[in-house]
């Protein structure tokens, strides 16, 4: 069984759905199924794509007795496609689709996301719905007929809940909880061979990552950074295009067998080609309430020093790069959350 996407609320009380699937097809074909009419409609539903930034995106979901209308955002073939998912009864939405090849196959990732104010209730019937679908996906891949079980999406909506909502699975009213989250994306030179570099070789990283900073290149692999200040381990290693760690904080007197006083959470780093430069996503999560405005600064302060690094220009001190990132951010430097 496929493991389960995420769904995350942000803190404008909206939701990010993601969902990662490992496909035995080459990217162009992953395309074809996401953007052909005629392939959609052996394994999604009948749709009507006019493949341009502007064009109608349109699913016809049970034989047209409801309908998504959809208009593309971005479109970058074969690679990355972006469209409004507009259907009744619930509010406007985003829908993104990026390929990422990898060797003879390639990474399909599916992020949809709902916007402030959303209903958790929403969030988690598209979760369960996402995951039937991509399963219906792969189904077609392996040339399986695609048939819609609402037993199987009833079940998987259940899964869903009882492992992402917030609230009391016995009442209709939900206990609502914030799931801060950063993410950045940046255009950054190629190849996408020096960036993943950059990500992950000990000699690179203290050029942007700070000094004693290693990572044990496998998955299982031990993450060690700033001198032992964040400690963890590779949970997604696909070089060069996906890197997955968990990320601890410690202070400077933390023997190797302390226990961190902050939550565990996941830095990841996705790289996919853009021309000749190289698009870099960043994402954060979870990030507890009260570090959100620092941790955005920080992230911010760290890319821009990769990013300097990168195009060979002169790199200032990090303060110099934090004083900046602050004020955009609205952080006090002199006081700063602990």
């Amino acid at each position: 069984m496929s493991p389960l996407g995420t769904v995350s609320r942000t803190t404008d009380n909206g939701y990010v759905l993601q969902f990662e699937r490992k496909l035995a097809k080459p990217a162009a074909e992953v395309w074809a199924m996401l953007t052909d009419p005629a392939i959609l409609t052996r394994w999604l539903a009948r749709t009507d794509v006019d493949l341009r930034v502007g064009g109608k995106f349109v699913i016809y979901f049970f034989d047209g007795k409801e309908t998504m209308n959809g208009v593309i955002s971005a479109l970058e073939r074969p690679h990355l496609i972006e469209y409004s998912w507009d259907e009744e009864g619930a509010p406007t939405s985003v829908v993104r689709w990026t390929i990422t090849p990898d060797g003879d196959g390639c990474w399909l990732t599916l992020i949809h996301t709902l916007p402030p104010k959303s209903d958790e209730r929403l969030a988690l019937e598209l979760g369960g719905g996402w995951h039937a679908i991509l399963d219906t996906l792969e189904e077609s891949i392996a040339g399986k007929p695609a048939a819609f079980d609402e037993d199987k999406v009833r079940a998987l909506e259940e899964r869903y809940r009882a492992r992402f909502s917030a609230g009391d699975s016995q009442s209709e009213r939900a206990r609502h909880a914030k799931v801060a989250s950063v993410e950045f994306v940046r255009l950054l030179p190629g190849p996408i061979e020096k960036v993943w570099a950059h990500l992950t070789e000990p000699h690179l990283l203290p050029s942007w990552f700070g000094s004693e900073s290693q990572i044990d290149p496998r998955a299982g692999g031990r993450v060690h950074l700033m001198g032992g200040h964040i400690r963890g381990v590779v949970t997604v290693w696909d070089p060069p295009r996906r890197l997955t760690y968990t990320w601890n904080v410690f202070g400077a007197n933390d023997g190797q067998n302390a226990v961190s006083a902050y939550p565990e959470s996941y830095l990841s780093f996705t790289l996919e080609e853009s021309g000749s430069q190289i698009r870099l996503t960043l994402s954060h999560v979870p990030v507890l309430d009260r570090f959100e405005k620092q941790n955005a600064m920080g992230w911010h302060t760290f890319l821009d020093i990769l990013g300097a690094t990168l195009r060979g220009e002169k790199v200032e001190e990090r303060s110099f790069y934090a004083k900046k990132n602050a004020a955009l951010y609205d952080v006090d430097m002199n006081n700063l959350e602990r």
